[in-house]
């Protein structure tokens, strides 16, 4: 799977468990990975949806922040991939309602 962010094309790939792309750089594994070198995202094949629905949201804020620039050290980029990847989507829909809510009023 193939995307784009700020004219950077990137890779999404499901891989076993056990490949070796889903260790870190400290040497643990995890259930998500982005290679900014490569500009993949490695992914876990049998997650629950809405735990890979998660981890990819969180893999591509990493993108994001490749991408745009935004030179944060790892344990800050942590920090904010998990806030979007767990509140980014209710955060954007309370903006949408509420923009939406104002231009009604300006109209």
């Amino acid at each position: 799977m193939f995307f784009v962010i700020n004219d950077e094309g990137w890779t999404v790939k499901w891989v076993d468990a056990k490949d070796p792309s889903l260790v870190r750089s400290d040497g643990s594994k995890t259930v998500g990975v982005t290679d900014t070198e490569s500009r993949t995202v490695s992914i876990a094949t049998g997650l629950i949806p809405s735990f890979e629905k998660k981890v990819l949201c969180h893999e591509i804020v990493h993108c994001a922040m490749f991408s745009y620039g935004v030179d944060l050290t790892i344990e800050q980029e942590e920090i904010v991939a998990d806030l979007i990847s767990t509140y980014g989507e209710e955060i954007i829909n309370i903006t949408n309602d509420v923009f939406g809510r104002i231009k009604k009023r300006v109209a």
